[in-house]
Formats: C-alpha cells, structure tokens, sequence
C-alpha cells in the first residue's frame, strides 16, 4: 500500500455550523466512520474545547471520537493514549497557545509515534495554534505590525511534522503580514505561509497545497532574496529586505512547496488531489 502524508492546516476560527466545510473536508479526508483524535491543550480551557469538537465530528460523520488533554508531560507518556494514536484514522490539534502545546508534547513517546502514524497514512488536522505546531522552525509569539521589525516575532522549535515551512495563522485578521516577513528575513531558506481565518491548506506529501474556505493564503518566498538587514538592525527598527517572492492563494489554487511555484491551473490540483486519496484506498 502507498501511504500519503495529509495535512489539513486551518488559520483559525473556522465556522462550526451547519454551513461550515472545512471540519466536514477533514472528516472526509479521513475516511468513511473514521476514528479521531481530538489533541487539546493549548487552550485555557482544553475539555471545553475538546467536547465542542467532540460534538461536531460526531455529527459529520465520525464514528468514535477521543480526547487527550495535554495538561503535562505525562500525558505523553501514558500508553493509554499512544493506544488511541495507534487506532486513529485522524488526528485534530485544537487552538491556543502553542508554545505550551509544544512544550508538553514535544519529544515525548505520542510525539514520536505521531511522527509515524502521520507518515503512514493518517491525517492531521489543526486549527490556529494546531496550524501553527507542525513547522520544525515556529513562531512562538509576536504581534502584528506595519513593518518588518525583529521585536514583531519570537522563534521556537515545532513538532516537525513538516520541515521547510513556516505556518502563521489568523494571518490576515490580525495583520501578520510582517510578522512572517521578519520571521524570513532571519530563516530565508524557509517557505512562510500565512493562513486567514476561516480558511484552511491541505497539504500532501509535504509538497502539493491546495487552499480551502473563505478567505486566502498567503506565502513568503525568501530563498532568492538579494538583501536582508536583520543581522544589522535592532530590535524596534525597520528591516529593509529585498527580492522576496510574494504570493496569495485563493480557494482551489495552490502550491507546490518543492518547486516553490504556485500552481493556477484548478482542474489540475482536483484531479491530482483526487488520485492521491484514490490511492489510499489501494
């Protein structure tokens, strides 16, 4: 059997009604009646926030849905829930603080196992800090801002469930345009990609997107950039950059993250997608 790598990342506050897709998209991508696991614990409140996704995937389709709060370190290490990992078809990352999140589950025995299970075939799914988690380079923190200044964003270590890329969410909505740019400026060989509200990037096999919702996606191309002055600048100043490739996506475009090309052609990205999920069946 070939497995596919499927990642569903959301920019945050997704609509929960009836009208809302994108949590039924991720609840197909898993399968017919698939198996979750809901992973809360960024939030102040992570039970509340598990049982209000617990509800809706019920609803759309899922036929056993689990929680694991994330309170400590010792929930990944608890067998109880690399069981649950073991049986999923699906896991969901559920918003927060994601420095937290990274902290109590960050090289633990579920995050290795979550490593695994992604990479033979079961789909990831996260909203706003879950979005956030899966680059190896993250972005802890920061704020919006109307220039790129090193004082805009703070860096971490993520999951690394995706290597490569930077994600950002509520991009748009909470004007992080700069944010990311300067997060580039120091880390150029990084791809950036901010994700709006309501909107959310499926990726496959760490190379082919696809956007979905409402809103856009937007992504930073640093690699060929003739000039940055971060090292040079300090902490309240603007950074002058250079030659930054820029883009934004819209639903049903999307981007190959290998060749760093956006890819316009809609018909194909549908009929790609669709052999890559056909193929899980194989």
């Amino acid at each position: 059997m070939n497995f596919q790598k499927n990642l569903f990342l959301i920019g945050g506050n997704e609509e929960r009604g009836p009208q809302g897709n994108l949590l039924s998209h991720f609840i197909k991508l898993c399968g017919e009646t698939p198996r979750i696991i809901i992973i809360s614990g960024a939030s102040s409140f992570p039970e509340q926030v598990a049982n209000t996704y617990q509800e809706i995937f019920i609803n759309r389709g899922a036929s056993q849905v689990d929680c694991v709060l994330f309170n400590d370190r010792r929930d990944g290490v608890h067998q109880e829930n690399r069981d649950l990992l073991h049986r999923a078809d699906g896991v969901f990352v559920t918003g927060g603080n994601q420095v937290k999140l990274v902290g109590t589950m960050g090289g633990t025995p579920f995050h290795k196992l979550l490593l695994k299970r992604i990479n033979s075939g079961m789909v990831y799914g996260g909203t706003s800090a879950g979005a956030s988690i899966v680059s190896r380079i993250m972005i802890a923190g920061g704020r919006g801002s109307f220039n790129p200044r090193k004082n805009t964003v703070k860096i971490s270590g993520g999951l690394g469930i995706l290597d490569g890329v930077i994600i950002d969410q509520h991009f748009r909505e909470r004007n992080r345009l700069f944010r990311l740019a300067t997060a580039i400026s120091t880390n150029p060989g990084e791809l950036a990609i901010g994700i709006d509200e309501n909107t959310a990037l499926h990726i496959i096999d760490d190379k082919y997107c696809r956007v979905y919702g409402s809103n856009s996606v937007t992504v930073l191309d640093g690699e060929e950039m003739e000039y940055t002055a971060f090292s040079e600048t300090t902490g309240s100043n603007p950074i002058t950059m250079c030659g930054m490739k820029f883009h934004v996506l819209t639903k049903g475009f999307g981007f190959n993250i290998e060749t760093r090309k956006p890819i316009l052609d809609k018909i194909k990205i549908k009929n790609n997608q669709k052999q890559k999920l056909k193929d899980l069946t194989v």
